[in-house]
């Protein structure tokens, strides 16, 4: 059963390099601030486990997480006065809904070093870890402000397809100029992932909260009937 922890702020918590799961919290109302959570060294057999956590209506600023394996975990609503990003950390049974601010999930150790081997080995480590995951995260119920997905599989993604859709290389390759056809936002985010050859695919969601959520929806609409996005 979830110890529930209620309107607790934590400050500057840091923990690297301890596999010991942090599971079975249910955290409502709570801030974090400068936390992070991850792995240092290149032993992947320290890396840090979190599973069976619930947050709810949670504040977060200036965190992050490197090289952690999140299972069976809920994000419902989240205040970021800063870009919450996660390097190279792996997911199974991740729900995310409710009001979520800014959040990108990386598939990079450090962002710095794209190219380094180590950054090879964790790439490895990662798909062996996702060849054995029915779905990753569940992003159809999320109210994003602005969402960047790169590396979870896009098989295991669980989205709307009206507000969220799937791209593979090969296809957008073949498309040519109808990349174009969503706008000047789309299109900059098909050259950006055509630009790293490691991405096969990606997720692109319009984020709920933005302005321009119409527009983008229309330019995500329009790059459908282009054939630019896979077929739901």
């Amino acid at each position: 059963m979830a110890i529930e922890i209620i309107d607790k702020k934590y400050l500057g918590l840091f923990q690297f390099d301890c596999p010991a799961p942090h599971q079975n919290l249910d955290f409502v109302n709570c801030q974090f601030t400068g936390c992070s959570i991850g792995l240092e060294t290149h032993d992947l057999a320290l890396r840090p486990r979190a599973a069976h956590l619930t947050f709810r209506n949670c504040i977060q600023a200036g965190c992050s997480l490197r090289g952690v394996i999140v299972e069976d975990t809920v994000v419902d609503g989240l205040k970021c006065s800063s870009l919450l990003q996660t390097w190279a950390a792996v997911f199974k049974h991740v729900t995310l809904r409710g009001k979520i601010d800014r959040l990108m999930l990386s598939d990079l150790f450090h962002p710095g070093e794209p190219d380094s081997k180590f950054q090879l080995v964790v790439a490895q480590a990662n798909a062996k870890y996702y060849a054995s995951v029915d779905w990753a995260i569940d992003i159809r119920e999320a109210e994003f402000k602005d969402f960047d997905c790169r590396g979870v599989p896009s098989r295991l993604v669980r989205r709307d397809p009206e507000t969220q859709v799937m791209v593979t290389r090969s296809r957008v390759l073949a498309c040519g100029d109808a990349i174009t056809a969503g706008g000047q936002f789309w299109a900059g985010m098909l050259k950006a992932f055509l630009g790293r050859e490691s991405y096969a695919d990606a997720i692109y969601a319009a984020p709920k909260r933005d302005p321009r959520f119409k527009e983008l929806v229309a330019g995500l609409q329009e790059l459908r009937r282009n054939g630019v996005t896979e077929p739901d």
